[in-house]
């Protein structure tokens, strides 16, 4: 079963755009992910989370759109932003232009 060390996933997201939300809850670290101005989708991971186990990386795969192995990529960094851009306006979740 992977696992994901929890600070290296949230500097990684932060290095991909994730932005930190400041009008969230004490319990979790909320990052949003904006795409001109639009906050496009939300993902979460908890306070003194270690690492993160196949559930929350579950989780956080849908939250943030991607299969397993996709997240997992973009969790480690081989997913680029570019790419990761293409996936989600392939989903619809981002305007073809944008």
């Amino acid at each position: 079963m992977p696992t994901l060390d929890a600070k290296q996933t949230y500097k990684n997201l932060k290095k991909k755009g994730f932005e930190d939300s400041s009008n969230r809850s004490d319990d979790h670290k909320y990052l949003e992910f904006r795409h001109n101005g639009k906050v496009v989708l939300y993902t979460k991971i908890s306070h003194g989370e270690k690492e993160l186990g196949d559930s929350l990386i579950g989780q956080m795969k849908r939250q943030c759109k991607l299969e397993k192995s996709d997240f997992m990529d973009l969790a480690n960094c081989p997913l680029s932003l570019e790419n990761y851009l293409e996936k989600l306006r392939v989903q619809g979740l981002l305007d073809i232009g944008d």
